[in-house]
């Protein structure tokens, strides 16, 4: 087992133990180690009988991901097969955008699918598409302002995920962050083990475009400060 990111940072004998739990019972399911890099939510409420980590493997910290383990230390949930898919997306988009000179990192959440009993963290998209049968992608993208952006810029991206997604439906919801504070911004977000759109309000984020592909073709649902929304609006 890999020593754990708590070991560094003088924490409790509790926290310590409770992560080793949780690296023990991720290895023993994966095959891998991993190191927890920080524990939210803890069990002993009215309502709470878990303690939920944020964890990434030893060898990738840019995949991390929320691990719940139960009181009795078993683990409950996990979405390590998920943010291995959300990865694998976010380097379709990243190569297809970098050649546009388009700078992203992208998180996804994948939606109607249970891949829970998964174990094989070599698993491809195809693979997984193909056994879990997703209903859609839905995702947060962070690009770097560039003057004169625009959401058909962004299609042949949006296409090139579709056909890899064995033509499953991928909406986004990208954010323009202001040029001098993307390079940190996008330190931070490729940390993330999930996204909301509060966490966007510590950052200068200039513009929004939201965008999304299906069988009937790439469409706009909202084009942001440089373009005209679907509906002409």
């Amino acid at each position: 087992m890999a020593v754990s990111i708590f070991s560094l940072l003088g924490c409790s004998d509790s926290d310590k133990n409770q992560a080793a739990d949780v690296e023990n019972l991720l290895e023993d399911k994966y095959g891998q180690e991993f190191t927890v890099r920080s524990i939210g939510g803890r069990y002993g409420t009215a309502n709470n009988d878990t303690v939920t980590t944020y964890v990434h493997p030893v060898d990738n910290e840019k995949i991390s991901f929320k691990a719940v383990m139960s009181k009795d230390g078993e683990l409950v949930a996990d979405s390590y097969i998920p943010r291995i898919i959300s990865h694998s997306l976010n380097q379709i988009l990243k190569q297809e955008l970098q050649a546009t000179g388009i700078e992203s990192e992208t998180l996804a959440v994948i939606m109607k699918a249970n891949s829970s009993a998964e174990k094989n963290p070599d698993i491809t998209l195809e693979e997984y598409v193909k056994t879990y049968k997703p209903g859609y992608f839905s995702a947060d993208m962070i690009v770097k302002e560039t003057p004169d952006l625009k959401a058909e810029q962004f299609e042949q991206a949006l296409q090139a995920v579709y056909q890899a997604g064995l033509n499953t439906t991928f909406q986004v919801q990208i954010h323009v962050i202001a040029e001098d504070e993307y390079e940190k911004v996008s330190a931070e977000y490729q940390q993330l083990a999930e996204v909301s759109d509060t966490w966007f309000k510590d950052y200068n984020v200039v513009d929004e475009i939201k965008v999304y592909i299906d069988e009937k073709g790439f469409h706009v649902f909202e084009a942001g400060s440089n373009g005209s929304n679907e509906d002409g609006e």
